[in-house]
């Protein structure tokens, strides 16, 4: 039996002339918009095989299957054709203008949704919808209740619901990482509207005025989208003869940019703290590893600021009575000393001295103007 060989040179001719090539393969796109596709099969039944993969992975406890597809039709092996639901929500997300490269679908066993999330939560997704309806015209269903608590706890992903009333999303009420939409079920606007805007650079982008293709915007009424708003809910409406989003807020009425945000900078923050212990042969534990770390999360926070997370810095002169801005993100970074540090910190080193704090930037929703019309017409009006 021949020996397996671990480092081989290639073989060589006479010329006088070589030729090196690189393939050049698609980096993931692995950000924060990557949207999952939830799909319920029978207890007793197996998570598809076909269709052309990224990746495929199995829990061996629950049986969920979690796969990536680069787009719909490479789906199409796994699904009963383009009619299928989870055909058509990822259809929908690759023809908008700011869909990933990527689509993921997590098959869960029927009463096996936690579990198989818990599985993959910290897979490359962070926005996820379900390919059937989930909201009945009275409340919703239990996965989506399931689904909805658990973006509650873990406050790093989010959960976009979909229904035809308004009315539904009220035992959802105070979900802060939970969308809920309201428009004609048989167009995916979930799907549309993460692929609209969640890939787009975190900060730089409000959910509201967002234009969704192959979605019909509704001529609503005053009282109707009234409804929607006391949900905070989202619809698709016409405004001005231009198809847009209602709002961009999740069901506490907290706004998606602000949230998204936030899981931005604690992701960054976290990410580059771990790569700088990972990279680095060793921290000292005295202010120069103390300073490093405090300057990483100072970096975070400038890119933040510069996306448009964090609001730009603004000082009172007492001169001139004006409110002037500094050119500065509004935000600070304080790291306290060795010395201050507990034994016990000090013994496991484990440093917890590091601490930020921030300003939200916001967004201009709706605006007042005020004019005043000089008229030199003498009428009998009282007005």
């Amino acid at each position: 039996m021949s020996q397996t060989i671990t480092d081989v040179d290639p073989f060589t001719r006479v010329k006088d002339v070589d030729v090196e090539m690189t393939v050049a393969k698609p980096q993931a796109v692995i950000g924060l918009g990557n949207m999952l596709i939830l799909h319920q099969i029978a207890p007793s039944g197996h998570a598809t095989t076909g269709g052309n993969v990224i990746s495929r992975t199995t829990d061996s406890i629950t049986g969920a299957q979690y796969t990536e597809y680069a787009n719909a039709d490479a789906m199409l092996a796994a699904v009963t054709g383009k009619t299928d639901p989870v055909y058509v929500k990822a259809d929908n997300y690759f023809m908008q203008s700011a869909a990933s490269d990527r689509v993921a679908v997590l098959e869960y066993p029927s009463g096996k949704l936690s579990d198989a999330l818990k599985a993959f939560w910290y897979y490359n997704w962070t926005f996820m919808v379900f390919d059937q309806p989930q909201l009945a015209e009275s409340s919703p269903s239990d996965d989506a209740i399931i689904a909805s608590n658990i973006c509650e706890a873990n406050k790093d992903h989010f959960l976009v619901l979909q229904a035809s009333q308004p009315a539904v999303y009220k035992p959802l009420n105070a979900q802060n990482y939970t969308i809920g939409l309201v428009h004609d079920i048989k167009e995916p606007m979930d799907a549309a509207l993460i692929g609209s805007t969640a890939n787009v650079k975190v900060g730089s982008v409000d959910w509201k005025f967002r234009k969704l293709k192959n979605i019909t915007p509704e001529r609503i009424t005053v009282q109707a989208k009234n409804a929607v708003d006391l949900m905070h809910a989202i619809a698709y409406i016409e405004v001005s003869g231009q198809g847009q989003t209602s709002e961009g807020w999740v069901l506490s009425g907290d706004y998606i940019d602000s949230l998204h945000g936030d899981l931005w900078v604690k992701t960054n923050i976290g990410n580059k703290l771990q790569k700088y212990l990972q990279d680095t042969d060793k921290v000292p534990y005295d202010q120069r590893g103390i300073n490093a770390l405090a300057a990483i999360v100072s970096q975070v926070l400038q890119q933040a600021y510069e996306q448009g997370i964090i609001l730009q810095q603004e000082v009172y002169d007492s001169n001139t009575g004006e409110t002037q801005t500094t050119g500065k993100g509004d935000f600070s970074v304080r790291a306290t000393s060795r010395s201050t540090q507990s034994a016990l910190d000090l013994s496991s080193r484990h440093y917890g001295g590091l601490s930020f704090i921030y300003h939200r930037s916001g967004a201009i929703h709706t605006v007042t103007v005020r004019g005043t019309v000089q008229s030199d017409t003498l009428t009998t009006s009282k007005g």
